[in-house]
Protein backbone atom coordinates (compact mmCIF):
# COMPACT_ATOMS: atom_id res chain seq x y z
CA UNK A 1 0.00 0.00 0.00
CA UNK A 2 1.39 3.10 -0.44
CA UNK A 3 1.33 7.23 0.80
CA UNK A 4 -1.40 7.69 -1.92
CA UNK A 5 -4.04 5.37 -0.01
CA UNK A 6 -3.36 7.01 3.19
CA UNK A 7 -3.51 10.49 1.67
CA UNK A 8 -7.26 9.23 0.73
CA UNK A 9 -8.29 7.92 3.88
CA UNK A 10 -7.05 11.21 5.36
CA UNK A 11 -8.97 13.57 3.30
CA UNK A 12 -12.71 11.50 3.86
CA UNK A 13 -15.76 13.00 5.01
CA UNK A 14 -16.97 11.88 8.56
CA UNK A 15 -20.55 12.80 9.71
CA UNK A 16 -19.63 16.54 10.81
CA UNK A 17 -18.32 17.60 7.37
CA UNK A 18 -14.55 17.45 8.61
CA UNK A 19 -11.60 15.04 7.31
CA UNK A 20 -11.10 11.81 8.61
CA UNK A 21 -7.91 13.25 9.21
CA UNK A 22 -8.57 15.81 10.78
CA UNK A 23 -10.32 14.39 13.61
CA UNK A 24 -8.17 10.83 14.22
CA UNK A 25 -6.91 10.48 17.73
CA UNK A 26 -2.99 9.78 17.57
CA UNK A 27 -3.93 5.84 18.15
CA UNK A 28 -6.03 5.99 14.82
CA UNK A 29 -3.50 7.99 12.95
CA UNK A 30 -0.74 5.39 14.21
CA UNK A 31 -3.02 2.57 13.19
CA UNK A 32 -3.35 3.73 9.51
CA UNK A 33 0.02 4.31 8.90
CA UNK A 34 1.57 1.15 9.86
CA UNK A 35 -1.50 -0.30 8.09
CA UNK A 36 -1.42 1.30 4.56
CA UNK A 37 2.12 3.02 4.28
CA UNK A 38 3.57 -0.62 4.24
CA UNK A 39 7.40 0.50 5.20
CA UNK A 40 9.84 -2.47 5.10
CA UNK A 41 10.84 -4.35 6.92
CA UNK A 42 7.48 -3.33 9.32
CA UNK A 43 5.39 -6.29 10.18
CA UNK A 44 2.80 -6.73 7.63
CA UNK A 45 0.09 -8.30 9.84
CA UNK A 46 -2.14 -6.37 12.70
CA UNK A 47 -3.36 -7.03 16.07
CA UNK A 48 -5.34 -4.31 17.11
CA UNK A 49 -7.90 -3.65 20.18
CA UNK A 50 -9.71 -0.11 20.70
CA UNK A 51 -12.31 1.02 23.30
CA UNK A 52 -16.12 0.40 22.30
CA UNK A 53 -16.33 3.93 20.47
CA UNK A 54 -12.82 3.64 19.42
CA UNK A 55 -14.04 3.97 15.60
CA UNK A 56 -13.09 0.20 14.56
CA UNK A 57 -16.10 -0.17 11.88
CA UNK A 58 -15.18 3.58 10.65
CA UNK A 59 -11.61 3.02 10.83
CA UNK A 60 -11.66 -0.49 8.87
CA UNK A 61 -14.19 0.91 6.12
CA UNK A 62 -12.09 4.09 5.33
CA UNK A 63 -9.08 1.47 5.02
CA UNK A 64 -10.91 -0.90 2.60
CA UNK A 65 -12.27 2.37 0.49
CA UNK A 66 -8.58 3.61 0.22
CA UNK A 67 -6.91 0.07 -0.80
CA UNK A 68 -9.39 -0.57 -3.71
CA UNK A 69 -9.18 3.70 -4.76
CA UNK A 70 -5.08 3.41 -4.87
CA UNK A 71 -3.69 0.16 -4.39
CA UNK A 72 -6.16 -2.56 -5.28
CA UNK A 73 -4.44 -4.66 -8.27
CA UNK A 74 -7.38 -5.77 -11.27
CA UNK A 75 -9.85 -8.36 -9.72
CA UNK A 76 -8.05 -8.10 -6.69
CA UNK A 77 -10.15 -9.09 -3.61
CA UNK A 78 -10.99 -8.36 0.10
CA UNK A 79 -12.37 -9.72 2.77
CA UNK A 80 -13.57 -8.41 6.09
CA UNK A 81 -15.31 -11.14 8.35
CA UNK A 82 -17.27 -9.73 11.14
CA UNK A 83 -18.58 -10.92 13.79
CA UNK A 84 -22.50 -11.29 12.98
CA UNK A 85 -24.19 -9.79 10.04
CA UNK A 86 -25.27 -6.85 12.03
CA UNK A 87 -21.75 -5.72 12.67
CA UNK A 88 -21.16 -6.40 8.44
CA UNK A 89 -23.97 -4.03 7.96
CA UNK A 90 -22.11 -1.10 9.98
CA UNK A 91 -19.35 -1.47 7.96
CA UNK A 92 -21.23 -1.38 4.69
CA UNK A 93 -23.18 1.49 6.29
CA UNK A 94 -20.06 3.39 7.07
CA UNK A 95 -18.05 2.97 3.60
CA UNK A 96 -21.46 4.14 1.57
CA UNK A 97 -22.10 7.50 4.25
CA UNK A 98 -18.19 8.00 3.06
CA UNK A 99 -18.57 7.64 -0.53
CA UNK A 100 -21.74 9.71 -0.18
CA UNK A 101 -19.96 12.38 1.73
CA UNK A 102 -16.69 12.78 -0.04
CA UNK A 103 -17.75 14.36 -3.58
CA UNK A 104 -14.28 13.57 -4.98
CA UNK A 105 -15.05 9.83 -5.03
CA UNK A 106 -18.50 9.63 -7.06
CA UNK A 107 -18.16 6.90 -9.51
CA UNK A 108 -15.32 5.69 -7.80
CA UNK A 109 -16.96 2.66 -6.02
CA UNK A 110 -19.96 1.10 -6.26
CA UNK A 111 -21.48 0.11 -2.43
CA UNK A 112 -23.54 -3.41 -3.02
CA UNK A 113 -25.57 -4.38 0.35
CA UNK A 114 -22.40 -6.28 1.70
CA UNK A 115 -20.05 -5.62 -1.34
CA UNK A 116 -17.75 -2.62 -2.19
CA UNK A 117 -16.76 -3.17 -6.23
CA UNK A 118 -13.95 -0.74 -7.72
CA UNK A 119 -13.70 -0.17 -11.44
CA UNK A 120 -11.36 -2.70 -12.01
CA UNK A 121 -13.13 -5.63 -10.89
CA UNK A 122 -11.21 -5.50 -7.59
CA UNK A 123 -13.40 -5.80 -4.79
CA UNK A 124 -13.97 -6.07 -0.33
CA UNK A 125 -17.09 -8.40 0.42
CA UNK A 126 -18.30 -8.40 4.60
CA UNK A 127 -18.86 -11.34 5.76
CA UNK A 128 -20.77 -12.94 8.94
CA UNK A 129 -18.46 -15.22 10.69
CA UNK A 130 -21.12 -17.57 10.51
CA UNK A 131 -20.72 -17.56 6.83
CA UNK A 132 -17.59 -19.41 7.04
CA UNK A 133 -19.09 -22.29 4.64
CA UNK A 134 -19.85 -19.94 1.56
CA UNK A 135 -16.89 -18.53 0.50
CA UNK A 136 -13.26 -19.27 0.13
CA UNK A 137 -9.72 -16.96 0.57
CA UNK A 138 -7.79 -17.90 -2.49
CA UNK A 139 -5.32 -14.77 -3.47
CA UNK A 140 -6.81 -12.71 -1.18
CA UNK A 141 -5.33 -9.24 -0.67
CA UNK A 142 -7.08 -7.52 2.33
CA UNK A 143 -7.71 -9.36 5.33
CA UNK A 144 -9.53 -7.92 8.35
CA UNK A 145 -11.08 -9.62 11.25
CA UNK A 146 -13.26 -7.30 13.11
CA UNK A 147 -14.42 -7.77 16.56
CA UNK A 148 -12.06 -10.58 16.51
CA UNK A 149 -12.39 -11.15 20.43
CA UNK A 150 -15.94 -11.46 20.25
CA UNK A 151 -16.28 -14.42 17.73
CA UNK A 152 -17.34 -17.29 19.44
CA UNK A 153 -15.30 -20.30 21.32
CA UNK A 154 -16.98 -22.69 18.83
CA UNK A 155 -14.62 -25.01 15.94
CA UNK A 156 -16.49 -23.21 13.53
CA UNK A 157 -15.06 -19.53 14.50
CA UNK A 158 -11.55 -21.32 15.20
CA UNK A 159 -11.37 -22.59 11.39
CA UNK A 160 -12.24 -19.54 10.11
CA UNK A 161 -9.56 -17.90 11.72
CA UNK A 162 -7.55 -21.01 10.07
CA UNK A 163 -8.85 -19.80 7.18
CA UNK A 164 -7.81 -16.25 7.42
CA UNK A 165 -4.67 -16.64 8.95
CA UNK A 166 -3.22 -19.27 6.35
CA UNK A 167 -4.44 -17.42 3.76
CA UNK A 168 -2.48 -14.67 4.19
CA UNK A 169 1.07 -16.05 2.95
CA UNK A 170 -0.38 -16.81 -0.11
CA UNK A 171 -0.50 -13.35 -1.50
CA UNK A 172 2.83 -11.32 -1.60
CA UNK A 173 2.19 -8.13 0.75
CA UNK A 174 -1.10 -9.36 1.89
CA UNK A 175 -2.51 -7.03 4.82
CA UNK A 176 -4.49 -9.14 7.55
CA UNK A 177 -5.62 -6.95 10.05
CA UNK A 178 -7.69 -7.87 13.67
CA UNK A 179 -9.37 -5.08 14.43
CA UNK A 180 -11.11 -5.94 18.34
CA UNK A 181 -11.87 -4.45 21.77
CA UNK A 182 -10.26 -6.44 24.49
CA UNK A 183 -11.90 -9.72 25.50
CA UNK A 184 -11.75 -12.04 28.35
CA UNK A 185 -8.26 -13.78 28.85
CA UNK A 186 -9.95 -17.44 29.09
CA UNK A 187 -11.12 -16.74 25.68
CA UNK A 188 -9.23 -18.42 22.81
CA UNK A 189 -8.23 -14.70 21.02
CA UNK A 190 -5.99 -14.07 23.71
CA UNK A 191 -3.80 -16.73 22.94
CA UNK A 192 -3.85 -15.44 19.28
CA UNK A 193 -2.51 -12.28 20.97
CA UNK A 194 0.00 -13.32 23.01
CA UNK A 195 1.37 -15.64 19.85
CA UNK A 196 1.35 -12.49 17.88
CA UNK A 197 2.86 -10.05 20.71
CA UNK A 198 5.82 -12.54 20.18
CA UNK A 199 6.02 -12.98 16.27
CA UNK A 200 8.04 -10.42 14.13
CA UNK A 201 5.74 -10.65 11.80
CA UNK A 202 2.97 -9.30 13.83
CA UNK A 203 2.29 -5.41 14.77
CA UNK A 204 0.10 -5.57 18.12
CA UNK A 205 -0.81 -2.06 19.33
CA UNK A 206 -3.70 -1.90 22.46
CA UNK A 207 -4.99 1.64 22.75
CA UNK A 208 -5.93 2.81 26.16
CA UNK A 209 -9.47 3.50 27.08
CA UNK A 210 -11.73 5.02 27.41
CA UNK A 211 -11.77 7.09 24.11
CA UNK A 212 -11.22 10.88 24.64
CA UNK A 213 -14.86 11.98 23.15
CA UNK A 214 -16.55 10.34 25.84
CA UNK A 215 -17.50 12.93 28.45
CA UNK A 216 -17.22 12.70 32.36
CA UNK A 217 -21.11 12.23 32.52
CA UNK A 218 -21.17 9.70 29.85
CA UNK A 219 -18.37 7.46 31.47
CA UNK A 220 -20.07 7.65 34.64
CA UNK A 221 -23.23 6.68 33.19
CA UNK A 222 -21.26 3.44 31.24
CA UNK A 223 -19.68 2.29 34.68
CA UNK A 224 -23.12 2.28 37.03
CA UNK A 225 -24.92 0.51 34.13
CA UNK A 226 -22.29 -1.93 33.05
CA UNK A 227 -20.73 -5.26 34.95
CA UNK A 228 -16.85 -4.34 36.41
CA UNK A 229 -15.79 -6.60 33.65
CA UNK A 230 -17.36 -4.75 30.92
CA UNK A 231 -16.46 -2.06 31.41
CA UNK A 232 -12.85 -2.79 31.85
CA UNK A 233 -13.40 -4.78 28.55
CA UNK A 234 -15.46 -1.98 26.43
CA UNK A 235 -14.54 0.92 27.71
CA UNK A 236 -10.98 0.67 29.41
CA UNK A 237 -9.72 -1.45 26.75
CA UNK A 238 -8.04 -4.22 29.31
CA UNK A 239 -8.82 -7.92 29.23
CA UNK A 240 -10.99 -8.61 31.66
CA UNK A 241 -12.83 -12.10 32.88
CA UNK A 242 -16.53 -11.94 33.45
CA UNK A 243 -17.70 -12.17 36.46
CA UNK A 244 -20.21 -15.23 35.50
CA UNK A 245 -17.02 -17.66 35.14
CA UNK A 246 -16.40 -19.91 37.73
CA UNK A 247 -12.59 -19.80 38.12
CA UNK A 248 -10.35 -16.70 37.13
CA UNK A 249 -7.01 -17.17 35.79
CA UNK A 250 -5.71 -15.66 38.68
CA UNK A 251 -7.70 -18.05 41.22
CA UNK A 252 -6.30 -20.68 39.10
CA UNK A 253 -2.66 -19.53 39.48
CA UNK A 254 -2.48 -19.66 43.11
CA UNK A 255 -4.11 -23.02 43.51
CA UNK A 256 -2.09 -24.82 40.43
CA UNK A 257 0.63 -26.73 41.99
CA UNK A 258 3.68 -27.97 40.73
CA UNK A 259 2.99 -32.12 41.28
CA UNK A 260 1.40 -34.48 38.83
CA UNK A 261 0.39 -37.02 41.64
CA UNK A 262 0.55 -36.65 45.76
CA UNK A 263 0.74 -39.99 47.43
CA UNK A 264 -0.92 -41.65 50.34
CA UNK A 265 -0.14 -39.99 53.91
CA UNK A 266 -1.38 -42.89 56.70
CA UNK A 267 -3.93 -41.59 59.02
CA UNK A 268 -5.63 -39.38 56.31
CA UNK A 269 -9.13 -39.43 55.22
CA UNK A 270 -9.39 -39.94 51.51
CA UNK A 271 -12.35 -39.90 48.74
CA UNK A 272 -12.52 -40.41 45.34
CA UNK A 273 -15.11 -38.83 43.07
CA UNK A 274 -16.99 -39.92 40.01
CA UNK A 275 -18.14 -38.80 36.99
CA UNK A 276 -19.22 -41.35 34.24
CA UNK A 277 -18.83 -40.68 30.66
CA UNK A 278 -19.52 -43.41 28.42
CA UNK A 279 -19.87 -42.01 24.92
CA UNK A 280 -19.40 -38.22 24.46
CA UNK A 281 -18.57 -37.17 27.56
CA UNK A 282 -15.35 -37.97 29.73
CA UNK A 283 -15.07 -40.09 32.22
CA UNK A 284 -13.34 -38.39 35.38
CA UNK A 285 -12.04 -39.80 38.83
CA UNK A 286 -10.87 -37.52 41.35
CA UNK A 287 -8.90 -38.27 44.63
CA UNK A 288 -9.29 -35.48 47.09
CA UNK A 289 -8.70 -35.18 50.81
CA UNK A 290 -8.46 -31.52 53.04
CA UNK A 291 -6.30 -30.29 55.38
CA UNK A 292 -6.44 -27.19 57.62
CA UNK A 293 -5.22 -24.00 56.71
CA UNK A 294 -3.33 -23.54 59.51
CA UNK A 295 -1.38 -26.59 60.89
CA UNK A 296 -1.09 -25.54 64.11
CA UNK A 297 -5.18 -24.76 64.40
CA UNK A 298 -6.16 -28.03 62.92
CA UNK A 299 -10.61 -27.37 63.47
CA UNK A 300 -9.74 -24.47 61.67
CA UNK A 301 -10.72 -23.87 58.25
CA UNK A 302 -10.02 -26.88 56.02
CA UNK A 303 -7.96 -26.44 52.32
CA UNK A 304 -9.54 -29.58 49.50
CA UNK A 305 -6.28 -30.89 48.30
CA UNK A 306 -6.69 -32.79 44.72
CA UNK A 307 -4.43 -35.94 45.02
CA UNK A 308 -4.76 -36.87 41.18
CA UNK A 309 -7.11 -36.48 38.21
CA UNK A 310 -7.84 -39.56 35.95
CA UNK A 311 -9.45 -39.20 33.02
CA UNK A 312 -10.72 -41.62 29.88
CA UNK A 313 -13.05 -39.46 26.86
CA UNK A 314 -15.27 -42.48 24.91
CA UNK A 315 -16.09 -41.79 21.38
CA UNK A 316 -19.27 -43.86 19.75
CA UNK A 317 -16.36 -46.34 17.88
CA UNK A 318 -14.57 -46.55 21.29
CA UNK A 319 -16.97 -46.53 24.47
CA UNK A 320 -15.15 -46.01 28.05
CA UNK A 321 -15.30 -49.95 29.02
CA UNK A 322 -16.73 -49.54 32.76
CA UNK A 323 -15.30 -52.57 33.94
CA UNK A 324 -11.51 -50.87 33.53
CA UNK A 325 -13.13 -47.65 35.39
CA UNK A 326 -14.17 -50.36 38.60
CA UNK A 327 -10.96 -52.09 38.25
CA UNK A 328 -9.00 -48.37 38.58
CA UNK A 329 -11.61 -47.58 41.47
CA UNK A 330 -10.60 -50.40 43.28
CA UNK A 331 -6.59 -50.15 43.25
CA UNK A 332 -7.00 -46.61 43.83
CA UNK A 333 -9.35 -46.65 46.78
CA UNK A 334 -7.29 -49.40 48.67
CA UNK A 335 -4.11 -47.30 47.47
CA UNK A 336 -5.57 -44.35 49.62
CA UNK A 337 -6.42 -45.73 52.67
CA UNK A 338 -9.69 -47.60 51.65
CA UNK A 339 -10.84 -44.17 49.91
CA UNK A 340 -14.68 -43.79 49.76
CA UNK A 341 -16.07 -43.81 46.20
CA UNK A 342 -18.73 -41.46 45.34
CA UNK A 343 -20.81 -41.45 41.88
CA UNK A 344 -24.46 -40.67 40.74
CA UNK A 345 -26.27 -43.86 40.44
CA UNK A 346 -27.87 -43.00 36.93
CA UNK A 347 -25.08 -44.75 35.18
CA UNK A 348 -23.08 -46.34 37.57
CA UNK A 349 -25.48 -47.64 39.68
CA UNK A 350 -24.10 -50.93 38.50
CA UNK A 351 -21.01 -50.49 39.07
CA UNK A 352 -21.70 -49.36 42.80
CA UNK A 353 -23.13 -52.73 43.24
CA UNK A 354 -20.11 -54.09 42.08
CA UNK A 355 -17.31 -52.25 44.08
CA UNK A 356 -19.12 -52.64 47.03
CA UNK A 357 -18.78 -56.65 46.44
CA UNK A 358 -15.30 -56.53 45.75
CA UNK A 359 -14.72 -54.58 49.42
CA UNK A 360 -14.92 -50.65 48.10
CA UNK A 361 -17.21 -48.23 50.35
CA UNK A 362 -19.27 -47.23 47.01
CA UNK A 363 -21.78 -44.54 47.83
CA UNK A 364 -24.11 -43.10 46.04
CA UNK A 365 -24.17 -39.12 44.96
CA UNK A 366 -27.31 -38.19 43.19
CA UNK A 367 -27.04 -34.73 40.93
CA UNK A 368 -30.87 -33.26 41.94
CA UNK A 369 -31.69 -29.46 41.02
CA UNK A 370 -30.31 -28.80 45.08
CA UNK A 371 -27.04 -30.76 44.84
CA UNK A 372 -26.12 -29.39 41.47
CA UNK A 373 -26.45 -25.76 42.75
CA UNK A 374 -24.46 -27.08 45.73
CA UNK A 375 -21.57 -28.30 43.54
CA UNK A 376 -21.23 -25.02 41.80
CA UNK A 377 -21.21 -22.87 45.00
CA UNK A 378 -18.59 -25.62 46.32
CA UNK A 379 -16.00 -25.01 43.04
CA UNK A 380 -16.25 -20.94 43.36
CA UNK A 381 -16.13 -20.42 46.93
CA UNK A 382 -13.14 -22.64 47.10
CA UNK A 383 -11.16 -21.13 44.39
CA UNK A 384 -12.24 -17.42 45.18
CA UNK A 385 -11.74 -18.24 48.89
CA UNK A 386 -8.02 -20.21 48.79
CA UNK A 387 -9.47 -23.03 49.85
CA UNK A 388 -7.97 -25.54 47.40
CA UNK A 389 -4.77 -26.67 45.96
CA UNK A 390 -4.99 -28.44 42.02
CA UNK A 391 -2.01 -30.24 40.05
CA UNK A 392 -1.20 -27.70 37.68
CA UNK A 393 -2.43 -28.88 34.33
CA UNK A 394 -2.98 -27.21 30.43
CA UNK A 395 -6.17 -29.04 29.91
CA UNK A 396 -7.13 -28.72 33.76
CA UNK A 397 -6.95 -25.22 33.35
CA UNK A 398 -8.60 -24.86 29.85
CA UNK A 399 -11.63 -26.54 31.11
CA UNK A 400 -11.80 -24.20 34.50
CA UNK A 401 -11.50 -20.88 33.19
CA UNK A 402 -14.35 -21.91 30.69
CA UNK A 403 -16.68 -22.98 33.00
CA UNK A 404 -19.60 -20.51 33.79
CA UNK A 405 -22.55 -19.91 36.30
CA UNK A 406 -25.87 -20.16 34.98
CA UNK A 407 -29.06 -19.35 36.99
CA UNK A 408 -31.48 -21.94 36.41
CA UNK A 409 -34.02 -20.38 38.57
CA UNK A 410 -33.90 -17.18 41.40
CA UNK A 411 -31.53 -17.97 43.48
CA UNK A 412 -30.40 -21.56 42.04
CA UNK A 413 -27.09 -21.94 39.97
CA UNK A 414 -25.59 -24.38 37.78
CA UNK A 415 -22.55 -24.97 36.27
CA UNK A 416 -22.35 -24.97 32.75
CA UNK A 417 -19.35 -24.51 29.68
CA UNK A 418 -18.66 -22.39 26.76
CA UNK A 419 -19.80 -24.21 23.44
CA UNK A 420 -17.69 -26.66 22.50
CA UNK A 421 -15.68 -26.84 25.98
CA UNK A 422 -16.14 -29.34 28.71
CA UNK A 423 -16.78 -29.35 32.32
CA UNK A 424 -16.23 -32.66 33.62
CA UNK A 425 -13.04 -32.35 35.78
CA UNK A 426 -14.87 -29.40 37.09
CA UNK A 427 -17.86 -31.08 37.72
CA UNK A 428 -15.79 -33.59 40.02
CA UNK A 429 -14.13 -31.53 41.40
CA UNK A 430 -16.81 -29.40 42.92
CA UNK A 431 -18.47 -32.19 44.05
CA UNK A 432 -15.23 -33.51 46.17
CA UNK A 433 -15.08 -29.72 47.53
CA UNK A 434 -19.03 -30.38 48.69
CA UNK A 435 -18.39 -33.47 50.05
CA UNK A 436 -15.28 -32.30 52.20
CA UNK A 437 -16.08 -29.06 52.81
CA UNK A 438 -19.57 -27.94 52.12
CA UNK A 439 -21.43 -28.94 55.58
CA UNK A 440 -17.63 -29.02 57.97
CA UNK A 441 -17.60 -32.17 59.83
CA UNK A 442 -18.57 -31.47 62.24
CA UNK A 443 -16.30 -30.59 65.97
CA UNK A 444 -16.47 -33.98 66.75
CA UNK A 445 -15.47 -36.04 63.70
CA UNK A 446 -12.97 -33.25 63.28
CA UNK A 447 -11.76 -34.36 66.56
CA UNK A 448 -11.40 -37.91 66.24
CA UNK A 449 -9.80 -37.66 62.93
CA UNK A 450 -7.38 -35.29 64.21
CA UNK A 451 -6.91 -38.16 67.27
CA UNK A 452 -6.82 -41.18 64.32
CA UNK A 453 -3.49 -38.79 62.50
CA UNK A 454 -1.68 -38.85 65.60
CA UNK A 455 -1.72 -42.49 66.66
CA UNK A 456 -0.16 -43.20 63.27
CA UNK A 457 2.13 -40.63 63.83
CA UNK A 458 3.21 -42.53 66.87
CA UNK A 459 3.43 -45.72 65.00
CA UNK A 460 5.88 -44.32 62.88
CA UNK A 461 7.48 -42.00 65.37
CA UNK A 462 7.28 -43.62 69.27
CA UNK A 463 9.11 -40.58 70.56
CA UNK A 464 6.06 -38.60 70.45
CA UNK A 465 2.98 -38.47 72.88
CA UNK A 466 -0.82 -38.96 71.67
CA UNK A 467 -2.73 -36.19 72.81
CA UNK A 468 -4.64 -36.93 75.54
CA UNK A 469 -7.03 -33.99 75.66
CA UNK A 470 -10.97 -34.31 75.47
CA UNK A 471 -12.45 -32.54 72.63
CA UNK A 472 -14.28 -29.63 74.46
CA UNK A 473 -10.48 -28.71 75.37
CA UNK A 474 -8.82 -29.46 72.45
CA UNK A 475 -11.48 -26.75 70.82
CA UNK A 476 -11.08 -24.23 73.17
CA UNK A 477 -7.15 -24.69 73.67
CA UNK A 478 -4.69 -24.19 71.05
CA UNK A 479 -1.73 -25.60 72.78
CA UNK A 480 -0.51 -28.63 73.33
CA UNK A 481 -1.63 -30.28 76.54
CA UNK A 482 0.76 -29.59 79.68
CA UNK A 483 0.04 -33.60 81.05
CA UNK A 484 -2.19 -36.54 80.54
CA UNK A 485 -4.63 -38.59 82.11
CA UNK A 486 -3.67 -41.55 83.88
CA UNK A 487 -4.94 -44.40 81.70
CA UNK A 488 -7.02 -46.10 84.59
CA UNK A 489 -9.18 -42.84 84.63
CA UNK A 490 -9.45 -42.55 81.04
CA UNK A 491 -13.48 -42.51 79.73
CA UNK A 492 -13.09 -44.55 76.52
CA UNK A 493 -14.54 -43.38 73.24
CA UNK A 494 -13.62 -46.30 70.91
CA UNK A 495 -12.69 -45.35 67.46
CA UNK A 496 -12.24 -48.15 65.16
CA UNK A 497 -11.55 -50.85 68.00
CA UNK A 498 -9.23 -48.19 69.84
CA UNK A 499 -9.46 -45.31 71.97
CA UNK A 500 -9.18 -42.29 70.65
CA UNK A 501 -8.03 -40.56 73.97
CA UNK A 502 -5.43 -42.91 75.42
CA UNK A 503 -5.00 -45.51 72.03
CA UNK A 504 -5.65 -48.81 73.82
CA UNK A 505 -7.89 -51.57 71.78
CA UNK A 506 -10.57 -52.69 72.98
CA UNK A 507 -8.83 -56.11 74.42
CA UNK A 508 -6.56 -53.93 76.25
CA UNK A 509 -9.00 -52.81 78.41
CA UNK A 510 -8.82 -54.57 81.79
Amino acid sequence: MSEAALDLMWALRLENGKMWGECAQPFQIEDAEAVLLNKRPDPTWHFITRPRGGSKSTDTAAMAIAWLVMDAPPLANGHVVAASTEQGSIIIDAAAGFMARTPELEGALVVESMRIIAPNGAWVRVLAQSDSGSWGLRDAHFLVADEFCQWPETRGAKRVWSALQSAAPKVTGCKLIVLSSAGEPSHWSREVFEKCQEDPMWRTHEAPGPVPWLDKAELASLRRQLRPSEYERLILNIWAQDEDRAVTEEDYDFAAQTYKTLHPIPGVRYIICVDIGILNDASVMVVMHKEPLDPKHPLGPQRAIVDHIERWKGSKQKPVQVSKVEDWLVEWANKYNRAPVYADPTQFRGSIQNLNLRGVRAKEWNFTSTSVGEVASALVQTFRNRQIHVPHSMTLKEELLRVRLRETAPGVTRLDHDKGAHDDQAVTIGMGCRILLGDGMGLGASWMEHMKRLRIEQELHPVSQIDQMSPRAYAMSGNEPKSSPRPGACKHRWFQGQCAHCGLAIGEVA
